[in-house]
């Protein structure tokens, strides 16, 4: 059967999935890989029309020479006593929520020498359009027929024929997407080896230590690096920090939300967009405040900051996102530890001992946090990514014992 007619686009455009698993996995980060992604983070920073997606500005930084050369070295140090190669065949369902995300995984199962299909979501955006189109760019050039011969970007055409299409080829599925888009894309029957990483609903949280908060330079820094993890994505990444964990002194906690508000409005080009936005926040707001499961908000402008009793599932549901914060106060660091079920991904910190939050964070009892990292680098990626290490997942590991 041709597959090449299953999706409305497909690129590169004279390629089908039937073409795709003609061709042999390449080698681990061969030099060929290695000059592609080269060239790919060149494309990306270079383009002037990249300067309007901090974004893709950021994945071009990320895919330089010298942090590949890092993942490389990493890599190397799988294989003592051991051979690493592809897996094979992996296939990526992206989200919709963030533009550049199918890129990294994509470029994680590139590395490891595998065949790619990448499922783009249905949600257009500027920002897609112009990946794409810095990847049609290389595709097309000879020094980079290698690596088009086994890589496919489809979208459109949702079917039972062409999700079992994919399924029946894939060797490792990459799921990015909500609960039932992961569950949905695993009631197709996949080989009996085929590896699932399956990126589900997750949510992110900071915790802050309002005793280290000692001078107004402090909070403005907090408040800038805050605002760096939740403003890309209109807080819809599974890293953006929803909920705010306050230890401590109570008293900056109002002059904190002025602050964090004031630095969005500071990056705001039109200061009259957002009425939907706000109402969206006002609705979140007196619904919570009805349940009593609220106070009213110490802001609610660019940044809505609302003080909560406690977080719970039903609160998270109604989470809008685009600058909405849950704040709540615990007394202690060891109060944290009944806050973070499975479905917190990354938690931040700010003014906390790393020895205390390790120790915490070490207990059996807490399922949740994939992720501890610093304010500001929420949304840094690395292989290392909600509890999966992808250059792992994405490879086949050859065991060596010569006796």
């Amino acid at each position: 059967m041709d597959k090449h007619n299953l999706f409305d686009s497909v690129l590169p455009a004279s390629s089908s999935l039937n073409d795709l698993v003609t061709h042999p996995p390449m080698p681990v980060a061969s030099q060929s890989i290695l000059n592609f992604i080269q060239a790919l983070s060149d494309t990306l920073l270079k383009d002037p029309a990249s300067r309007a997606f901090p974004d893709i500005v950021a994945l071009g930084f990320w895919l330089r020479d010298g942090n590949i050369k890092q993942l490389v070295k990493q890599i190397n140090g799988y294989g003592q006593q051991a051979l690493i190669k592809p897996v094979g065949t992996v296939v990526h369902y992206t989200p919709n929520n963030v533009d550049t995300m199918f890129l990294y995984s994509w470029v994680c199962a590139l590395l490891m020498g595998n065949r790619n299909v990448v499922r783009l979501g249905s949600a257009d955006s500027p920002a897609k359009h112009l990946l794409l189109a810095c990847l049609e760019r290389l595709f097309s050039l000879p020094e980079y027929s290698d690596i088009a011969l086994r890589n496919l970007f489809v979208q459109g055409a949702k079917s039972d024929e062409s999700n079992q299409a994919l399924a029946q080829i894939a060797d490792a599925r990459v799921l990015w997407g909500g609960d039932n888009s992961v569950l949905s894309i695993k009631q197709y029957a996949a080989k009996p080896r085929c590896r699932d990483i399956s990126f589900a609903d997750r949510y992110s949280a900071v915790v802050i230590n309002g005793d280290k908060l000692t001078d107004g330079e402090q909070l403005n820094t907090l408040c800038e690096l805050l605002w760096q993890d939740a403003k890309p994505y209109a807080q819809q990444a599974c890293s953006s920090p929803r909920v705010l964990f306050w230890l401590g002194n109570k008293n900056l906690q109002s002059e904190f939300a002025r602050v964090l508000n004031h630095q969005a409005l500071s990056e705001n080009a039109n200061p009259n967009e957002g009425i939907s936005r706000v109402n969206e926040h006002l609705v979140v707001s007196q619904w919570l405040q009805c349940q009593s499961f609220a106070d009213a908000p110490l802001v609610m402008n660019r940044v809505s900051v609302i003080p909560v009793h406690q977080v719970n599932t039903e609160m998270m549901v109604m989470h809008c996102g685009d600058a909405l914060f849950y704040l709540q106060s615990l007394d202690s660091l060891d109060d944290l530890a009944n806050c973070l079920p499975a479905r917190v991904q990354t938690l931040t910190y700010w003014g906390v001992e790393r020895d205390a939050l390790l120790k915490l964070l070490a207990e059996p009892s807490i399922q949740g946090v994939d992720r501890c990292v610093s304010v500001g680098k929420a949304l840094t990626f690395s292989p290392e990514w909600d509890g999966y290490r992808l250059l792992v997942s994405l490879s086949r590991y050859v065991q060596l014992d010569w006796g």
